[in-house]
C-alpha cells in the first residue's frame, strides 16, 4: 500500500508492539486497499485506557486524511489491542467507502413525463 500509515502506541508490553504494529499495518492494507488512492495519510493511535485494572480498556482511535481535504476519524474499545484494531479498521473501511460514495450521482434515473 502506498499510503503512509504512521502509528503511535501506549501500551505497557514491550514484547507485543513490533508484533501489534506489523498487525496494524496489515490491517489496514486490508481495510482500504479499494481506495489507497484517495487516501494521503492514516494516523492510528492505540492506548491502554485502565491501565493495570484491566476490564475493558484498548483503544484503537484512526484518523485518515482524504485527497480531497476530508478527514475522517473512527475509534473501536475492545478488551484486547487487537481486537479493537480489527473493529476499527473495519469501520474506516466503511467510513472512506460511505464517504466516497456520498458524492456520486444516483445510478438511477429520474423518470421524465413528456407531454404530448
Amino acid at each position: 500500500m502506498d499510503t503512509p500509515i504512521e502509528v503511535l502506541t501506549r501500551t505497557g508490553h514491550g514484547a507485543t508492539n513490533d508484533a501489534l504494529q506489523e498487525y496494524i499495518v496489515r490491517r489496514l492494507s486490508f481495510a482500504v486497499r479499494r481506495f489507497h488512492h484517495r487516501i494521503l495519510r492514516v494516523t492510528v493511535r492505540l492506548a491502554d485506557v485502565n491501565g493495570p485494572r484491566g476490564g475493558v480498556d484498548s483503544r484503537c482511535s484512526i484518523a485518515a486524511d482524504l485527497s480531497d481535504g476530508r478527514r475522517l476519524f473512527v475509534h473501536a474499545t475492545a478488551a484486547w489491542p487487537f481486537a479493537a484494531v480489527t473493529q476499527a479498521a473495519g469501520r474506516l473501511r466503511e467510513a472512506v467507502r460511505r464517504s466516497f460514495r456520498a458524492g456520486r450521482p444516483s445510478s438511477r434515473r429520474a423518470c421524465v413525463r413528456r407531454s404530448a
